[in-house]
């Protein structure tokens, strides 16, 4: 999403949509005169407020910085009623220096009551656009760092246009966010009793009853929340969603559905069952979702990950979905592997595993800390939650970019994606097509041999650290 190309004429801007110009009043923001009109603006504004911003360099201890006082004159026009959004960049594939500095700014700004979100951490919003009072844009190269504010050689536009704005608002709110799927409201809630050393999770995984886990959590998604507990199913709607249809006819798949249900009471007391011949199967939740509790996307269903995630993987899912809590726009939690294994009662030969493979579909992406002083002195990694998405979505990506690229070049480009562990990212499948093309096959191939020699752990071993490879082969560094 780019703000659409702007032509000045006498002071008149003439801004080009789809279907027709108009004119605005416009004023050049050079340097530092962006960081006095964004304060004017932000302290003059009546009704509302929506800020998408690449970067915010916050340091809350600083309070006399530009970027500073910009937030409190947020805070200020949440206090004084103006309806205030803002959405920050989460983009963990290529810097987590912007990444940590969203993430203060976005906990300042939530912790003072202000609408605030990140974007999709598969997507990189790169806009630097705020729009006042539906009427006053403020948009261009500036973000709100200090340097940018201060010292940078940067040109932003105030444009005074409600049709620009309603424009820009109605773009902002086709940015498709992080968080809303881990809301109550948005997914299945899963008890935490069933996670940790006594938890039934981990004894199923002992047990390697995948089945069965399967089952319980379609059970769970399925029930609406009455109070006898009763799940209104079917041994049809069962046997489709656990994908028995394929392969097995009716009596067969009633008795392995019957088998799994006892297994569920009897091992496990989680339900109870009354199954008679040729009559509908009853099913009551003996342990309903009660007390704490995390959301399950429904997504895991919808896009298929129920079926495509092994026993593994799905038990590290739900490990990652309970560090984030109920907490809006977490995306992310640490915990050393050790850690992870103690709390919830898990085998780290299992933890590894499942979160590879988490790892590998690009659900999830980890920052592993340094390793400069030893593996002995490491602090815990950071594993950032991606989401699940739409596998069939993610195909026609990849089929648009071999129509662009070339099938050939896009499956090596993915072949290389697959060291840094984004084989389905198209953002990273994308540029590193670009790469090749830019740089020559041979560059490119040399800097991901120099990341694939380091171990999987190894902070370095990321696309980010490719780039700046690339970079100094540039630079003949």
């Amino acid at each position: 999403m780019r703000l659409r190309t702007l032509s000045m004429i006498m002071g008149v801007v003439l801004v080009a949509t789809a279907g027709f110009c108009y004119p605005a009043d416009v004023v050049p923001l050079c340097n530092q005169e962006y960081f006095p009109a964004a304060q004017k603006g932000i302290a003059q504004a009546k009704k509302s407020i929506q800020l998408v911003m690449y970067l915010i360099s916050f340091n809350q201890e600083d309070q006399h910085s530009k970027v500073s006082q910009l937030m409190d004159e947020l805070i200020k026009a949440k206090l004084r009623g103006v309806e205030v959004k803002v959405i920050l960049d989460y983009q963990s594939s290529f810097s987590k220096t912007a990444t940590q500095s969203n993430y203060r700014a976005f906990r300042f700004l939530k912790d003072n009551g202000i609408d605030v979100y990140f974007d999709g951490a598969r997507v990189y919003t790169h806009n630097k656009a705020m729009v006042i009072d539906e009427r006053i844009v403020i948009s261009g190269s500036h973000n709100w760092s200090d340097a940018a504010l201060t010292s940078n050689n940067e040109t932003s536009f105030l444009i005074n246009s409600p049709k620009l704005a309603k424009q820009l608002l109605d773009e902002f709110s086709r940015i498709k966010l992080s968080g809303p799927e881990l809301e109550e409201g948005s997914g299945v809630s899963f008890p935490c009793w069933a996670m940790g050393k006594k938890g039934v999770v981990p004894e199923i995984l002992r047990r390697r009853n995948e089945r069965g886990f399967d089952i319980w959590l379609l059970l769970l998604r399925d029930f609406d929340g009455n109070a006898g507990g009763v799940v209104d199913t079917n041994y049809e709607v069962l046997a489709e969603d656990l994908g028995l249809l394929k392969y097995m006819d009716r009596p067969t798949y009633r008795t392995e559905i019957n088998r799994l249900l006892r297994v569920l009471n009897k091992l496990y007391k989680l339900v109870e069952i009354d199954t008679k011949f040729n009559q509908p199967i009853k099913i009551r939740l003996l342990r309903k979702v009660e007390g704490e509790s995390f959301s399950i996307p429904r997504t895991y269903w919808d896009y298929g990950w129920a079926d495509r995630l092994n026993m593994d993987a799905k038990a590290c899912l739900l490990i990652n979905l309970a560090e984030l809590g109920r907490k809006q726009q977490s995306l992310e939690w640490m915990l050393t592997r050790l850690q992870i294994a103690e709390k919830y009662g898990i085998d780290r030969r299992v933890l590894y595993s499942g979160m590879k493979a988490l790892r590998d579909f690009n659900i999830i992406d980890v920052r592993y800390s340094s390793i400069d002083e030893g593996y002995e002195n490491r602090m815990p990694s950071t594993t950032v939650f991606l989401g699940l998405y739409d596998m069939h979505e993610f195909e026609q990506g990849l089929k648009r970019l071999e129509d662009a690229y070339g099938r050939g070049l896009i499956t090596k480009s993915r072949e290389y994606a697959f060291v840094v562990f984004k084989g389905y990212d198209l953002n990273v499948i994308e540029m590193i097509a670009s790469f090749i093309n830019t740089y020559g096959a041979t560059k490119v191939d040399e800097a991901f041999k120099i990341v694939e020699q380091k171990s999987p752990d190894n902070p370095k071993r990321t696309f980010g650290y490719v780039i700046g490879i690339l970079d100094k082969m540039k630079a003949g560094k």
